[in-house]
Formats: C-alpha cells, sequence, structure tokens
C-alpha cells in the first residue's frame, strides 16, 4: 500500500516541526536568561590598598570593595602568616606577631567581618589603616619585612552570592578563585 503525501499530512508534520523548534528555542532562551540572572547578581570582592604622605603623616589603608553587581555574603576572613591562619582582628594580629610596632606607627582603625556579613554592589570595608610620622616609615617597613610593597602576611576571604556559588580572594592575588 502507497501512502501519499497530501495537504493535510504536509500541514500536520509541518506544525509539529515549528512546535518542536519553538520548544528547543524555548529551551535555549530559558538557559540564556538563567545564567543572566546569576550573572546579573554575581560579587565581585577586590582588596585596595592606599597609600598617602600628607605633610609628617603617613596613611596606609587597606580596603575591600565589592566590585561586581550582587551581594557577597562572607564566610570567613582570616589572616595568614608565615603559613599559620589567624583568626583574629587586624589590631591583635599585630600586638600579637608585631608587638613593637607601636614604636613606629598606630593602628587608626580595624574591622573585623563576621561570619555572614554582606557587601553590597560598591560597598566597601577599610580592614584596617595604619598611621606613622614619615621618618619612621621605612623604619617601620624594614620591622614588618615588607618585600616589594607586599604586607608579610596575606588575608583570605571566602565569600559566597545569593545563588551559593563560592570564591576565594586573596590580599595578593588578582582574581577570585571560584570553589
Amino acid at each position: 500500500m502507497k501512502k501519499s503525501w497530501n495537504t493535510d499530512r504536509i500541514l500536520g508534520l509541518s506544525a509539529m516541526m515549528i512546535s518542536l523548534l519553538t520548544l528547543i528555542i524555548f529551551v535555549y532562551q530559558t538557559n540564556i536568561m538563567r545564567k543572566q540572572s546569576r550573572l546579573s547578581v554575581t560579587p565581585r570582592l577586590s582588596f585596595n590598598q592606599q597609600e598617602n604622605i600628607n605633610d609628617s603623616l603617613y596613611t596606609y589603608k587597606n580596603n575591600m570593595v565589592n566590585k561586581g553587581l550582587g551581594p557577597a555574603i562572607i564566610e570567613s576572613v582570616t589572616i595568614i602568616y608565615k603559613g599559620e591562619r589567624i583568626d583574629l582582628r587586624f589590631s591583635d594580629f599585630f600586638e600579637e606577631h608585631f608587638p613593637q610596632y607601636k614604636k613606629f606607627a598606630a593602628m587608626e582603625s580595624d574591622t573585623r567581618l563576621s561570619k555572614g556579613s554582606t557587601l553590597t554592589a560598591g560597598e566597601s570595608v577599610n580592614f584596617f589603616t595604619i598611621v606613622a610620622p614619615v621618618k619612621t616609615v621605612e623604619a617601620f617597613r624594614d620591622y614588618l619585612e615588607v618585600d616589594n610593597d607586599n604586607l608579610p602576611f596575606d588575608i583570605e576571604v571566602i565569600y559566597r552570592s545569593i545563588y551559593e556559588e563560592r570564591w576565594q580572594m586573596f590580599l595578593h592575588s588578582e582574581e577570585p578563585i571560584p570553589l
């Protein structure tokens, strides 16, 4: 028995093909929208170090900025010094590991971010600010063993997005590392 291609059969197959192509395009667009939605709330933490010499005073500020589009939810902030992971405020860390730093400089401010702290897009937090007379700056840098303008310790920040994507950021690195 030979089947012929009549108009109804051609229209039916055409409708099925159009429906299938519409489904494929819909799934593709949904995936694009899902990716765009995630990217629109992705945080991107970055360290910002500022040095300022004003008259006879030297100021060093260590800030962290959220340059991303969404909030960064902090999971942990750890100081890494000589292979040791230290969970202290910066003022306590300096007093414990550099007990004579007050001969050269003063800790003007320090902040401790606790688990669950949130940095919104564009928000900045000052980890610590050190102020020193210009005449003691070189001695202070020698005491801390600052090498090529890098502090002798590192700061590790682990943070996540609202979609539970996680990253690890270090003071001495350029890019966040996805976890």
